[in-house]
Formats: structure tokens, C-alpha cells, sequence
């Protein structure tokens, strides 16, 4: 029998060294892990990996749904992923014959359709922070940085003053090991590179024992957490008279993605050739995605394919014919 503490513990090594996951991931899965032998144990069973079933696990997720009011389709996917993980560990280390997690149907993720700010609310928005004051000259940086890199809050609140790049004009954002362990370098022209460089003036003169770039003015000078940059978020939403539940940053990256998408077009206005300033495939790469198709997600309301993707009034003019002068 192997100890709970010491298969996770391996199961932690496995994942970090030779799988090469990222600790945060690592971490997320453990607390499921865990969670799960917690309520095995309720259930007057010992915490051991080696006794667990099929039974067990559907009994969980069944738990999870009605017990634990736990109804996102989304988190019970990912409590069991972790599950699989770490019974797929245990199986190639020897410790249990299968997986008791193969064949236990994870419940399906609907993707929802992506939402995006209107240009009047990104001009009210920005409008907010009261730049007389370092707070509102941070909060207009990240707000500004958010939506003009498309970067994830994860990555916004990871981000080292030596991983931007100033030429004096544009800047430069190398985003070091996002999602997934993939890095990538992201464009801020000047409107945004301008509010930047204006904050870090202001966080150079602070000292801090890290070069995280947007920290906190109130106490001790530590990393802003992704909670607290929603707060920010909201927070000037509201303020202009958007509804809370509709002002999130993931709303900047998808608005990032379809204004970038939307800045091209198809036919040049001038000799009407075919061009495109920024294609599906590059903006995959600047969004961090592996999958072109995660990136439709985006862009799936922006101007520019719901124009491709709309049959065209020609087509009814054909079929209506000619319309009668009153």
C-alpha cells in the first residue's frame, strides 16, 4: 500500500519533471485530488489509491452536482482530468493495475459564444482613472495593456519589468511561459506604450523585492493578483454604468482579438486585390493558442466574419428580382 502524501508527492514529481506541467496546474489538480480522497473518506472509506473504483469516482461527480450545488459542467470536467492524471501515474508506476478514471464520461463543456466592449464603452472606460494619481495611472496601464495585447490576467500579473522591451515608440511584452508552458512577444503601439511607460516611471521609483511590473500602492508593494485586476476592471465599468456581471477581463482579451482580426481587410481599398493585414493563423499565435479552432471562439462576432458569413443582398436581389418603384 502506498501512503495518499507519498503517490501524491510522486505524482507531483512526474508531473513537474518529466511531464514539464506548470506548478499552478499541478497545484490546482492536487487540491482536486485531495478533495476527492476527503470525501471518499466521509464516505468511511481509507484514503487509499489502491481501493478506488470506477463506482467511485461516477458517485463523486454525481456528488458534485447535487450535494456540492457544483452544477458548472466545466469545473467537474477538470476535477476529473485531475483524477485521470493521477490514476494514469499510479498505473504506469505500478501501484494500481488501471485507471479506475478511464471509461467515467467527462460532462460536456458548451462553448459559449465570446463578448466584447463597444468601442464607446472601451472611450468610457478608459476615461476612468484619474491620472493625477499613481493608482490611476497603474489602473489606466493595465486596462490599456489588457486589451491591446490580448494577454490573459495570468499572464498580466506574471509579468517582470525586464520582459518589456522600450524603442522609444513602440514596446515590446514577451510573455515568458503562459498557458501551457508556450512563450510568445506581443506589439503595444503608442497610445498603450504611452500609458505604460508613464506607470513605469511611477514603479521605478518604488522599491520592491521583485520586478513584478503592476504591484499593489497600498502596504506592502507585492504582485497585483489576478482577483484584484478584475476588481480594477469592474470597478471603472461600473463606474460609467456597465452591469458588473458584464465587465470581466477576459471580455478585453476577446475584444483584443476581434478588433485585431477586424483592423484587416480583405480587398484593397484602392486596387481591390486580395490582402490581409492579420490572419486566423497569426492571431492564434499572438492569443498563445494551439488550436486555430479555440481561436474562431474569438472572432466568431467580429465585423469581418459575420460580413464573409452573411449571404450577401445580391444573392436576394437575384432571387426577389428587381424592386418595384412606388
Amino acid at each position: 500500500m502506498l501512503p495518499l502524501d507519498v503517490a501524491i508527492q510522486e505524482w507531483r514529481e512526474h508531473s513537474l519533471i518529466q511531464r514539464g506541467q506548470r506548478e499552478r496546474g499541478v497545484d490546482q489538480y492536487e487540491r482536486s485530488i485531495r478533495e476527492f480522497f476527503c470525501w471518499l473518506e466521509k464516505k468511511e472509506f481509507p484514503p487509499n489509491p489502491a481501493i478506488v473504483a470506477r463506482d467511485h469516482i461516477t458517485e463523486w461527480q454525481r456528488s458534485l452536482f447535487y450535494d456540492a450545488k457544483n452544477l458548472s459542467n466545466r469545473t467537474r470536467a477538470s476535477k476529473l482530468s485531475a483524477l485521470r492524471s493521477f490514476f494514469a501515474f499510479l498505473s504506469y508506476a505500478g501501484v494500481v493495475d488501471e485507471s479506475p478514471a478511464d471509461g467515467v464520461p467527462s460532462p460536456k463543456i458548451k462553448p459559449s459564444l465570446a463578448k466584447k466592449f463597444s468601442t464607446e464603452e472601451l472611450r468610457l472606460i478608459f476615461s476612468g482613472p484619474d491620472l493625477e494619481k499613481p493608482r490611476g495611472v497603474r489602473d489606466l496601464a493595465i486596462l490599456k495593456t489588457l486589451y491591446a495585447t490580448g494577454a490573459r490576467v495570468s499572464e498580466l500579473t506574471g509579468l517582470d519589468i525586464r520582459n518589456i522591451h522600450d524603442t522609444g515608440g513602440y514596446m515590446r511584452i514577451d510573455i515568458i511561459e503562459g498557458k501551457g508552458g508556450k512563450s510568445r512577444s506581443l506589439t503595444l503601439r503608442r497610445s498603450a506604450s504611452k500609458t505604460l511607460r508613464h506607470w513605469l516611471l511611477l514603479r521605478k521609483e518604488i522599491d520592491a523585492p521583485h520586478e513584478g511590473v503592476f504591484i499593489s500602492l497600498h502596504g506592502s508593494p507585492t504582485r497585483l493578483i489576478p482577483r484584484t485586476i478584475l476588481d480594477i476592471v469592474k470597478k471603472y465599468a461600473t463606474l460609467v454604468g456597465i452591469d458588473s456581471a458584464d465587465a470581466f477581463c477576459h471580455k478585453l482579451r476577446s475584444t483584443f482579438a476581434t478588433d485585431l482580426y477586424d483592423s484587416g481587410h480583405d480587398k484593397c481599398p484602392r486596387c481591390g486585390h486580395a490582402i490581409q493585414y492579420i490572419g486566423l493563423p497569426e492571431l492564434s499565435v499572438l492569443m498563445g493558442h494551439e488550436d486555430v479552432k479555440t481561436t474562431m471562439q474569438y472572432i466568431a462576432i467580429s465585423e469581418r466574419v459575420l460580413r464573409k458569413t452573411a449571404i450577401p443582398d445580391r444573392r436576394f436581389r437575384e432571387i426577389d428580382g428587381p424592386e418595384e418603384e412606388d
